[in-house]
């Protein structure tokens, strides 16, 4: 993904994303965030972690991949608190391990 989205269109994207995620058949995701260059703040990641954790529940993994300057780990931890697998990478072939183990 890339642009600079406020929250509310990010918690938006976030709500398609679990009508369309829904039918599938793997249960296994990546998102690319490294082209987004808004949702800079530790509230902005508790914020996705918690409608991550609401939207998203039915997938089994999910790996965010940030870059460096952006990682909180605010939506992962906010996320598996309420038992949503959601790890975040800064590292894409590290993300595709672990979504493939």
């Amino acid at each position: 993904m890339k642009g600079e989205p406020s929250l509310g269109q990010f918690l938006s994207l976030i709500q398609i994303i679990a009508v369309e995620t829904g039918t599938w058949t793997s249960r296994r995701v990546l998102f690319d965030l490294r082209g987004i260059r808004t949702l800079t703040s530790f509230t902005d990641h508790y914020a996705i972690g918690e409608e991550t954790a609401r939207q998203l529940h039915h997938l089994h993994r999910i790996a965010s991949v940030v870059d460096p300057d952006m990682i909180t780990r605010a939506s992962e931890k906010t996320a598996r608190r309420s038992g949503v697998n959601l790890t975040v990478f800064t590292d894409e072939a590290e993300a595709v391990r672990w979504l493939t183990d």
